[in-house]
């Protein structure tokens, strides 16, 4: 008899199963990362302030690209971690109702050392739940650092943007 693992089925948190929800996807920011990190200028003749400007701006795209990735990687990995956790969880559960369904009449030696396994069984699908409240903290204090910092890139980059928009401004009036 396999163990129904109706509560552990749902191992993805739910904002990554609804883009809307996710930190960070929303509509109107999530066009304004793809635009920063995925639009191309061309290439045109340009000054020395200019070009500085623009070296400077592809250093933060690639920075705020690469703590999209590791946000994006951290998440499938919390999300890998918690469905393996959940498939050892229903693992156990199964041998405990197998266990459970023994109603034959044993030695008390035999019936001491079913009981045994039984609590045993029962503590590790403790430590395995206390596992995955553990994972489930860390994904969090992992996500929180680098959306910190992807912030603190974005901002970096549309302080740029502004300051380059200021002196356009000024050197054509």
């Amino acid at each position: 008899m396999e163990y129904s693992c109706s509560q552990y089925s749902n191992a993805f948190p739910g904002y990554l199963e609804n883009t809307v929800s996710k930190p960070f996807y929303h509509s109107d920011l999530k066009n304004t990362l793809e635009g920063i990190v995925f639009k191309e200028t061309p290439e045109k003749q340009q000054g020395i302030l200019e070009k500085m400007f623009s070296d400077k701006g592809k250093t933060l795209k690639g920075t705020v690209k690469a703590l999209l990735n590791e946000i994006k990687l951290r998440e499938t990995l919390d999300s890998h971690l918690i469905k393996k956790i959940d498939d050892e969880v229903c693992s156990k559960h199964t041998d405990l109702m197998q266990l459970n369904n023994l109603k034959l009449n044993y030695s008390p030696d035999l019936a001491r050392d079913i009981n045994t396994t039984k609590m045993q069984l029962e503590n590790s699908v403790l430590e395995l739940e206390k596992e995955k409240r553990k994972e489930y903290l860390e994904c969090w204090r992992d996500l929180m650092f680098l959306k910190k910092y992807l912030l603190t890139s974005l901002k970096d980059y549309w302080d740029l943007v502004n300051k380059r928009n200021v002196l356009s401004y000024d050197l054509n009036s």
